[in-house]
């Protein structure tokens, strides 16, 4: 009798603010291109609010859908507020949640949200105006210059800012990721530090949207050092700059 083959890895994604599942789609072609062996199942976790998604009510509300869609993960990757959420979902888990799978935030975006001056300006109406200031085609074409490796395809980069705009929930987080929760999640992982066991980081050496003092400003809230991996030629958006580099790094962290 032959066994059957055993599944490949499941990699759960977590984006950031206005993340767009086009995001991902370099990633998954270059997949194509590992051995067999290395392989892995790239799942794009759907945030509620997210590209003409309902939104959730509630701050809980938002992590009780996600959670569902993360347990039984191999490997967690995170990138800028998915950080964040990871590490909330992380202090929140209960029961067959635990152990944790291994989690890798890259270019996170965490407790440098109480220190930045940015954060604090987006209140009332001003993350809807950063969304329509989004779809302004010179604004796009300055941001790809100044924050993209390489330029992507016209229409993944299309995609990438539709993101934005069709991201009900982008006030939303604005909002929700203020000192209380990050004081709420302080606690919990002083009571229970083993909760940040197998939390690691990546790093771009060349990030102009979250350089590495977000990480030190994390490590003196949190009390730990968390281990990090810095990529020289990355900036913060890999799977779309060296989407084969990213998926082999990914591939190398399963392994």
């Amino acid at each position: 009798m032959t066994g059957q083959r055993a599944p490949h890895p499941r990699v759960a994604f977590l984006g950031g603010n206005g993340h767009a599942a086009a995001r991902l789609e370099p990633a998954r072609a270059a997949l194509g291109d590992l051995p067999a062996a290395q392989r892995f199942e790239l799942d794009d976790v759907a945030y509620p609010g997210f590209e003409g998604r309902a939104r959730a009510a509630t701050w809980s509300e938002f992590l009780d859908a996600v959670a569902p869609q993360v347990a039984g993960a191999d490997l967690v990757m995170s990138t800028g507020i998915g950080g964040l959420i990871a590490l909330a979902l992380r202090a929140a888990a209960r029961g067959p949640a635990l152990p944790p799978a291994p989690l890798v935030i890259q270019g996170g975006v965490l407790w440098g949200l109480e220190h930045r001056a940015f954060p604090r300006l987006m209140k009332g109406p001003a993350p809807r105006l950063l969304q329509r200031a989004f779809a302004f085609p010179p604004l796009q074409r300055r941001f790809a210059r100044r924050h993209f490796e390489r330029a992507p395809e016209p229409a993944t980069l299309r995609a990438f800012f539709a993101g934005y705009r069709d991201c009900a929930a982008f006030p939303d987080f604005f909002r929700w990721f203020r000192a209380p929760l990050l004081r709420q999640l302080e606690r919990a992982f002083a009571s229970e530090p083993e909760r940040l066991d197998g939390v690691r980081c990546w790093w771009g050496a060349r990030d102009t949207v979250v350089g590495l003092d977000e990480l030190r400003t994390t490590e003196r809230a949190l009390g730990r050092t968390l281990p990090c991996r810095t990529f020289d030629g990355w900036g913060h958006y890999p799977m779309l700059d060296d989407p084969a580099g990213w998926v082999r790094a990914v591939a190398e962290e399963l392994a």
